[in-house]
Order: C-alpha cells, then sequence, then structure tokens
C-alpha cells in the first residue's frame, strides 16, 4: 500500500457502504465509536469514523502509536476485544484508557493480500461492554475481509491509472473489481442479517415502502407481500406512533436524516420488541429525492441490558453502602456516590487509581489476602478491618467482597461493598469500655472494702485511679487536722516520690482547689496553665519552681454519706488533654467506694477501741470479783464442816456453794476470753494419754448427770498426745456438758476418740435438739447464741469460743455437724505432736 497517507484515506472512502459498515459495527455491539484507522510505524490516523459519543477523532485524526495497542496487534495479528479495559491484564500498565476515557474495546487487523499491515478496524466506548463473544469476532474479521477486499482491488486499478494500461486492462480490472463489488455487497448483507439489522426504502413521492425480509419477520408481516407504511405505524406503540409520523414527512419535506428507536408488536406472536431505525435521503442527478432509505436494527436485548444496567446502576447509586470494583491487580474501575460520601474521594479522582489509597499502609497485607481469595473464586463476607479517606482519617468497615466473572466463569476483578461500622464500633468500645470500668470499679471496691487500715485504703484508690486516669502522678489530700494543727494532709502518693512533694506547703483553698475542697463538684481542665483560676494567689503566683508539671488536672472531692468533705483525689501531667469524661465517672464512682470504705475503718477502730476497753473492764471485772468469791467459797466450806449431818442448814449451804462454784466458772471463763482477746492466753505442754483424760472427765461427771448416760468409744491402744492437759480437759468438759444440756429429751451422749499417725479426733455426739445450719456458722463466735434457744437456756455464750480458741491455738480444728431435731455432734482434731 502506499506511504501517502491522504491516498490511504481515499481508498478506504471509495468503499461502497463504508459508512453503514461502521453503523453495523456500532448497532450490533452498542459502541458508540468506530473507526477504519491507518497505521504506520509512529502513529495512528483515521480514515473512515462514526462517532456516536463525540470521542473527537475525525477523518485524517491522528494518534501517536505508543498510546494505542496497535503495534501489539500488528505483531500477533490477532484481534484485542475486551469487555471492561481496566479489569484486562494487557491494560494494566497502559495509560491510554485513563487519557481517552474509554473502557470496552475492539480492535482487529486489516492485512492485504501481500501479507502487509494496513491498519485497523476498531471500536470503543467509555462503558463497559459485553461484546466479546464468538459472534462478534466472526463479524469482524469478515468486515475486515471485506475492507483488504476492497483495498486490494483499489490498489489494481489505482496503479493501472499510474501506469497508463491500456484500456482494455483497466475495462477488465472494472469488471473484476464489479464482481468483488458484488460478492462484498452479499457478504455484507449477510452480516447485516447476521448483526440483527435489515434494510428498508421509502419512495419520498408515493411512499411505497421495500423491506428487507429480516423486518418482515421482525413485524409479522407476510414475507411475499407488500407492506404499506400504515401498517408499520399501526404495529407501533401508540405513544410513538405520532412521533414516528412527524420524523418521517420532516425528514422527507427537509431533507434531514432520521434515528429513533420505538417499540413494536409482532403482529403474529404478539411479542414487543425495541427496534431503532435510522434514515436518510438521496438524490436524482436533478437534484429530486430519489429515495429515503436506511437500517432497522432490533435493539431489544440492549433495551433490556440497558434497563437492567440502569435499574443495577441506580441501585447502586442509591445505596448507603460504598460500591466499589477493581481488576485482580487492585486498580479501581467503579466508585458509586456513597463511596464519594465514605471516602472523601470523588469518582473522576479514583477510576484508574490503585485501591490503595484508601488502605492504611500497615493494612496493606489484607489486600493480598482479599484478592488471593478472589482469585480462587472465594466470597469474603463481613471483614472488618480499618480504610482511610482522602483526608487520612481512619474508618472501621464491614467489607463484603465478591468475585467479577467474564461470560466464560473466568475470575476478572473483584466487587467491594463497604459499609460504614465507625458508630458500632464507638458504641461497642464504649460499651466495652463501660463494662472494664465497671469491673475495674467492683474490683477496686472488693479490695479497699476487705482493708480497714486508712492508710492501705486511700494509697489502693490513690494507684487505682492514677492507673486508671493515665496521669502521671497523683496524691489525696486528707482533710484532717494533724499535730501541727494543719488541714488537707498528703496523705499518700502515686506516681512520683514522695520528696516531690514534701518541701512545698500543702494546698490551701485557692481558686483552683477550693471547688474540690469545698465539695462543689469535679474540676477536669485540658490546660490548667491556660484557666483563669490559675496563679491568682501569692507568693508562687501559680506552680513554686520545682513543682511536678502539671498541664492536664483532674481533682474529685471524696465526701462522706453526710456530705462533709474527707479530701480530694488529684490528677496531674506534663501534657494537654489527658483527662475525658470517662475519667471523671471512673474517679468518681471509687471515690464514692472509698468514702465508704473509709467510713467502714473509722467504724471499725471506734469499735476495735471500744472493744479493747470493754476487754480491759472484762479482765479487770473478773480479777476483782474472783478474790471476793474464792473467801465466799472458803467461808462457806468452814461452815458446811461445822454444821451436823442433820442440821437442816447443811443442805442450803450445799446449794450455795454450788451456785458459788458456778459462778466462779463463770468469771473463770471470761477471764479466759480476756486472755485470748489479749493473746496471753497461756499453755503448758504436756505428753498424756488422751483416752484416759477423756475417761477420768466421764467418770468425774456422770454422777452429776443421772439423766444422761455418757457412753464411750476409744482405741485399745493408748492415743498418746503433747498438749495442755488442763485446756484440753476445759474442752472435753463444756463439750459434755452442752451434749447434755441441750439434749433434754435423750438420755444419752456418745463420746468417740479415734486417731491415726497425725491426728488425734474427739467428737461428742447427743440426740437433742439440733441446731439450725444457717446458725452453724457462727456457734464459735464470742458471745454467739443460738437464736431459739436464747430465752429458756441459760449462758453467755463464750464456752464454745473458749473451746474453739484452745484448739486453734493447738493448731487443730473444731467443727460442728448438726441436723435439727436430731442432734448435733461436735468434734476436734489435734496434732499428736505437736
Amino acid at each position: 500500500m502506499t506511504e501517502n497517507i491522504q491516498a490511504d484515506i481515499d481508498a478506504v472512502n471509495h468503499i461502497p457502504m463504508v459508512s453503514t459498515l461502521l453503523e453495523v459495527i456500532c448497532r450490533t455491539t452498542g459502541m458508540g465509536f468506530a473507526a477504519i484507522a491507518r497505521v504506520t510505524d509512529t502513529k495512528w490516523v483515521a480514515c473512515v469514523v462514526r462517532d456516536e459519543i463525540n470521542f473527537g477523532l475525525v477523518p485524517g485524526g491522528e494518534l501517536k502509536l505508543e498510546t494505542t495497542i496497535c503495534d501489539e496487534i500488528r505483531q500477533s495479528g490477532e484481534p484485542v476485544i475486551i469487555d471492561h479495559v481496566l479489569q484486562d491484564v494487557q491494560f494494566q500498565n497502559h495509560h491510554t484508557p485513563a487519557m481517552y476515557g474509554f473502557q470496552s474495546y475492539i480492535s482487529v487487523p486489516i492485512f492485504l493480500k501481500n501479507g502487509s499491515f494496513f491498519g485497523t478496524l476498531c471500536a470503543i466506548d467509555p462503558r463497559p461492554a459485553k461484546v466479546n463473544t464468538p459472534e462478534v469476532i466472526g463479524m469482524f474479521r469478515l468486515f475486515t475481509d471485506l475492507i483488504a477486499m476492497h483495498l486490494n482491488t483499489f490498489e489494481k486499478l489505482a496503479q493501472s491509472e499510474n501506469y497508463l494500461l491500456k484500456e482494455q486492462k483497466l475495462s477488465k480490472l472494472q469488471g473484476q473489481y464489479n464482481r468483488e463489488l458484488s460478492d462484498a455487497n452479499a457478504k455484507l448483507q449477510q452480516a447485516i442479517e447476521a448483526g440483527k439489522m435489515g434494510t428498508w426504502s421509502i419512495d419520498p413521492v408515493t411512499y411505497r415502502v421495500t423491506m428487507s425480509d429480516f423486518i418482515k419477520e421482525l413485524f409479522g408481516f407476510p414475507l411475499n407481500e407488500e407492506i404499506a407504511i400504515e401498517r408499520i405505524v399501526e404495529a407501533m406503540d401508540p405513544e410513538y406512533q405520532q412521533t414516528l409520523t412527524d420524523i418521517l414527512t420532516d425528514a422527507i419535506r427537509n431533507h434531514k436524516d432520521s434515528d429513533i428507536e420505538y417499540p413494536i408488536t409482532n403482529i403474529i406472536t404478539k411479542e414487543q420488541k425495541w427496534v431503532r431505525a435510522t434514515g436518510k435521503l438521496f438524490f436524482n442527478e436533478d437534484g429530486s429525492a430519489s429515495e429515503y432509505s436506511g437500517m432497522l436494527m432490533d435493539i431489544t436485548e440492549r433495551k433490556l441490558d440497558e434497563e437492567k444496567q440502569a435499574m443495577l446502576a441506580a441501585i447502586i447509586e442509591s445505596s448507603e453502602d460504598a460500591i466499589i470494583s477493581k481488576t485482580l491487580n487492585g486498580i479501581i474501575t467503579s466508585w458509586n456516590q456513597s463511596a464519594e460520601k465514605l471516602f472523601g474521594y470523588l469518582e473522576s479522582e479514583t477510576i484508574g487509581k490503585h485501591i490503595s489509597i484508601i488502605i492504611p499502609e500497615q493494612r496493606l497485607k489484607e489486600e493480598e489476602l482479599i484478592i488471593g481469595k478472589v482469585r480462587n473464586n472465594q466470597r469474603i463476607d463481613h471483614f472488618e478491618t480499618i480504610r482511610k479517606t482522602k483526608s487520612g482519617r481512619e474508618i472501621s468497615l464491614s467489607l463484603t467482597v465478591s468475585p467479577i466473572r467474564n461470560e466464560q466463569g473466568k475470575v476478572i476483578g473483584a466487587s467491594k461493598i463497604a459499609r460504614d461500622i465507625s458508630e458500632r464500633k464507638l458504641s461497642e468500645e464504649r460499651l466495652k469500655n463501660y463494662a472494664e470500668h465497671m469491673e475495674i470499679i467492683n474490683t477496686i471496691g472488693q479490695v479497699i472494702s476487705a482493708d480497714l487500715d486508712t492508710q492501705g485504703i486511700l494509697q489502693k484508690v490513690t494507684d487505682a485511679t492514677t492507673q486508671l486516669t493515665g496521669a502521671a502522678f497523683g496524691a489525696f489530700f486528707h482533710n484532717q487536722i494533724n499535730e501541727k494543727g494543719e488541714s488537707y494532709m498528703l496523705y499518700t502518693l502515686s506516681g512520683a516520690p514522695r520528696e516531690a512533694f514534701e518541701k512545698f506547703s500543702m494546698p490551701r483553698n485557692t481558686d483552683v482547689f477550693a471547688p474540690t475542697f469545698n465539695g462543689d463538684g469535679i474540676v477536669r481542665v485540658d490546660d490548667i496553665t491556660k484557666d483563669p483560676r490559675y496563679g491568682k494567689n501569692s507568693p508562687h503566683k501559680g506552680m513554686p519552681a520545682g513543682h511536678l508539671p502539671v498541664v492536664s488536672y483532674l481533682a474529685v472531692p471524696v465526701k462522706a454519706k453526710t456530705g462533709e468533705v474527707i479530701g480530694g483525689l488529684f490528677f496531674g501531667h506534663p501534657q494537654p488533654g489527658i483527662f475525658k469524661q470517662e475519667h471523671e465517672q471512673l474517679v468518681a464512682g471509687v471515690a464514692a467506694q472509698a468514702s465508704v470504705a473509709l467510713e467502714n475503718a473509722k467504724l471499725y477502730d471506734e469499735i476495735r477501741v471500744l472493744n479493747a476497753r470493754k476487754d480491759e473492764f472484762i479482765g479487770l471485772a473478773s480479777h476483782e470479783l474472783k478474790t471476793p468469791l474464792t473467801s465466799i467459797s472458803g467461808y462457806l466450806q468452814i461452815i458446811e464442816r461445822g454444821l451436823a449431818p442433820e442440821d437442816r442448814n447443811k443442805n442450803f449451804i450445799g446449794k450455795a456453794l454450788a451456785q458459788v462454784n458456778k459462778l466462779t466458772t463463770l468469771i473463770s471463763d471470761l477471764l479466759d476470753v480476756s486472755k485470748i482477746q489479749t493473746g496471753k492466753l497461756p499453755l503448758s505442754y504436756t505428753k498424756f494419754n488422751l483416752t484416759e483424760l477423756v475417761k477420768d472427765v466421764a467418770e468425774m461427771m456422770q454422777p452429776n448427770y443421772a439423766s444422761h448416760k455418757i457412753e464411750l468409744q476409744y482405741p485399745e491402744m493408748p492415743v498418746m498426745l503433747n498438749a495442755d492437759h488442763q485446756r484440753v480437759e476445759q474442752v472435753v468438759i463444756n463439750l459434755i456438758t452442752n451434749a447434755i444440756k441441750y439434749s433434754p429429751g435423750a438420755d444419752k451422749i456418745t463420746i468417740t476418740v479415734t486417731s491415726d499417725n497425725e491426728k488425734a479426733r474427739v467428737s461428742v455426739k447427743d440426740f437433742g435438739i439440733g441446731i439450725d445450719k444457717d446458725q452453724q456458722e457462727r456457734i464459735f463466735s464470742r458471745f454467739y447464741r443460738v437464736e431459739n434457744l436464747a430465752s429458756h437456756m441459760s449462758g453467755l455464750g463464750i464456752g464454745l469460743y473458749i473451746c474453739h480458741e484452745i484448739i486453734e491455738r493447738h493448731k487443730g480444728e473444731m467443727w460442728v455437724s448438726s441436723e435439727l431435731g436430731k442432734g448435733s455432734i461436735f468434734a476436734f482434731e489435734l496434732p499428736v505432736n505437736a
């Protein structure tokens, strides 16, 4: 082919019905731009163009070869047909789509008979299209063959003119051209019908209509009949009938081209179709109108597809979720309005860009994971992650990622639905923080409530709240008068050495501290140095030199139930804005619990003092009472010995002695209680046979308790024990006495002695009234008496307490097992070698 570009353009334009050929391409594929181009070593030149989308190229328009993929097409000799350019690997690193704004692309090479590369037949559109089908590929190959045939014939004719061949050769070539042209027209008609198109014409004078069989079949007309224009109009949707009539009339009268889309109904099948009719007025040599003709194409599938696409687009655009599509290489290919709102990028700013523009650097590996699953045809549901906006702000998202497949089922990209879950995450975080804070407060409450030492309570509170608030240091100033008469003493400190405060005077009721010490409420300031209350008092006018740096400031009063201010918790940090609303709530919660704990500690101290005084009084009173009782007992014994056996006063003296002995025992018990409380109960360890001790006590007590038989069960071997003989005997006597006392309706008790290599056990079983389970735990408490027996059973409630203390001081154990109405078993164990 000649290197004269203009000659090549002329050659292409001489191809019969070349414009119709491009129209067929656009109508069949839905592409908005089609062209036949000459391609040289340096450039792409448009020869014939059909432009329905204002692409901007006209015949003679040029593109640099490097901005196209024509060189690759020339080398491979294969067509390139792509439904979605931005999702295809051939264009991954190519800037042509971004430069010219197209997404669907068809380009088929044109080779002449001598094997030389002429150019391409191509079509493009800014929208994705479904054109990669065998039918479309076959049609394009047919068209390129037609074009090549015409160009070859034109080349021969041109050569004959250039070299002035004889008239007969030119005639021969012209005949050959006409035959080839006839063949080409036949092939073109086949291509037109394959593209669901037909031809029609109207006589502008008579309005006689002729049409191809394809159109007749489409309307349901008989193939062998001539069809009046009125029948065509009647087959149309009534809404479009007048419009079509007006357009045709106007086109014929005013010599205009026509282009209209409208629905029709097949008169036989009643099936509705959509068609597109294009028409052009042709003229005779004298200028009169000869024919108004054109093409009609079945566009039903396109209309249905457009409806689906429009509905899908409407759904996508109206969705509150961001919907994004991308290639397998991460190139963004679509971006809906919600994505614009969510990420702050306009669609024009993202199409063709990599998805990493919205992924934080530390999460880039997630994209590899997601794409890996998509490549394997896997869907990802509700993947929660973090992405970033145009401004750099990070947002929490829930992603659903699905593979995008082409018609062959091959995965070519991914669709992402991104839902903003920032509010939900924030709520979850708040709920989690609230639960954690409540748990912390409860834990702190349990810890401080278990402590009855004021210093310990306040130190735990200060340490915990300093940690909770993230303060650099925290302190508790106690509203307590010290020996110097000073109030608001530094009681506890956390996060800083005590020396950091001791060189400064205690805080006063300045404007900053007054709200806390007066109990007016919590004070939280992001920067205390900028607060209007700061720096108003002499001599420091702010913080003293050398003071710990304080910018963030938080102070919480600790108040008693009465409203009295116990003190204040103060927190500081050298950076601004550290303390938040949640810190106020946390510290206030802990402060309330601390207040209760401090009151409990105060009450405990008061009770401890009272108990100490009481124990001191009991000890003193017992000593004072024991001396005269001893004298009374002695005098009564002397009187008793001096009385004759028959003297009736001797019985009264005996009863008086028994009461004195009972009183002496009670006083001894009170003395023991006093000794136990002061830790002065002496134990004298000796080695003895426990079995013999129990037998001796039973034999001694049996005559005094004729109502009950004391049964003994013990091993044959001696049960040797290293303990205080007198105190163990005291325990056994007390248990036997209680067993008989609290089983008035029974006639026996059972004492059992057992032992192993390490421990010896004594149990006393009665068959009496028993003890409620809820009272058994308190039965060994000091001065405790079983509630339902207190009114009619004598006693101070100290006997079992003394027994329990004696056994525990021997490093033993004592317990009770009882069932109401069936009796009780009191038992103790002592180590054999204490």
